[in-house]
């Protein structure tokens, strides 16, 4: 009995000398940069959430599909549009528009000349019908989030088609442009090739495709920038500009010199002028480990590139926690590279949706170190 008092005694000193931490605090800094982090929701109305997409339309904010495997009553992928003025108070436009459940999609806000709407394109779904799931290369328009038109149909043609770009999900979707013409631009991606079975059956892009209606796509031939798919991509929107940077690139079974990515540089920054020509771009100002994310994100905000954290690049670890996956670094007019801090009020989080409005960069959801799949609202401004 004497013992196991003073088993009691001492396990309460210990306790007392150190100072209490959570485990959503433990092991990451606080941001210290530039840009001004508040948290305006804890747990938004709509479900927790991770892979799903998020835009800027007609003044709100915008929040569709998405994956939540923590879900034990209904469906795990969502089919749902949900839309705010405030990132407070949400609204549920559509519980079940006609795209199905699914995931790794993307979604941009376009004028095709008949005025601006939301266009949904590709990711991997699933028909709770049915069960049956595939990955997509179906394009949808909205311009009100209720009612849906699919504007082109899901096809599986030749993996090489110059048609139409193949079923994919996890692709990059940007707006810009070029030559005095708006363009949708889609970038990379991954499938599962349906003849194909294990590792061999999975597939990633390195090719780029445009459209003017989100309707008919043409194939650009552009340089190699490195198969990936789950990379971040941003517009600067004074020059058109389109720039990616990280993601995965699946298991290589050859490369030069037994190389463990697809080509030099692959982890750099890239940027194009057109969407054919592309170049790696790279400071020692910031260490490379940074430059190793995928399910990240990056967006232009005061004529400054900003990329915020994510997961980790790797085909055999799910890490995203490591002090090289959450700070945010930059890239300020001129090429200026630098670290802007290396805390982070966003903690380890990945697959989350961004997106500018009211002059501020707005965080949704995603999965994060402490509380896995997320429902959060963040703001961030200078």
């Amino acid at each position: 009995m004497q013992r196991n008092i003073f088993i009691i005694l001492l396990a309460a000193m210990l306790l007392a000398g150190c100072e209490f931490q959570s485990y959503e605090e433990y092991g990451i800094d606080p941001y210290d940069g530039a840009l001004q982090f508040t948290r305006v929701e804890k747990k938004a109305e709509w479900h927790n959430r991770f892979d799903h997409a998020a835009v800027t339309f007609d003044n709100k904010l915008w929040i569709l599909g998405g994956y939540n495997p923590g879900e034990v009553r209904n469906d795990t992928y969502y089919e749902d549009v949900w839309s705010s003025v405030d990132g407070v108070q949400w609204e549920l436009v559509n519980d079940n528009a006609p795209w199905l459940g699914r995931r790794g999609h993307a979604v941009v806000a376009f004028d095709d000349g008949n005025g601006e709407a939301m266009y949904l394109a590709g990711g991997y779904s699933v028909d709770e019908s049915t069960g049956y799931r595939q990955y997509c290369n179906d394009v949808w328009r909205s311009d009100d989030g209720i009612t849906w038109t699919q504007i082109k149909e899901r096809t599986y043609a030749e993996l090489d088609s110059l048609d139409t770009w193949f079923p994919r999900s996890d692709h990059a979707m940007v707006v810009a442009n070029h030559g005095g013409t708006d363009y949708i631009y889609i970038i990379g991606g991954r499938t599962q090739l349906e003849d194909h079975n294990g590792t061999y059956a999975q597939e990633y892009f390195n090719d780029v495709w445009r459209s003017e209606d989100g309707i008919t796509w043409e194939q650009l031939d552009n340089n190699n920038f490195g198969r990936r798919a789950s990379h971040a991509a941003a517009v600067d929107p004074a020059t058109g500009t389109i720039y990616i940077q990280g993601g995965r690139h699946g298991v290589i079974f050859e490369a030069d010199g037994n190389a463990s990515y697809p080509i030099e540089k692959w982890n750099w920054l890239w940027s194009s002028p057109d969407g054919r020509n592309w170049t790696a771009d790279y400071d020692p100002a910031v260490d490379s480990s940074f430059l190793s994310r995928s399910e990240h994100q990056m967006i232009f905000y005061d004529n400054t590139l900003w990329v915020f954290p994510g997961s980790t690049t790797s085909t055999m670890h799910y890490m995203f926690g490591e002090p090289y996956h959450y700070p945010t670094w930059r890239v300020d007019g001129g090429k200026l590279w630098s670290i802007d801090s290396r805390g982070s009020d966003l903690k380890g989080r990945h697959s989350y949706g961004i997106a500018r409005f009211d002059d501020k960069i707005w965080f949704l959801g995603g999965f994060t170190s402490f509380r896995g799949q997320n429902n959060d609202v963040w703001t961030a401004e200078q």
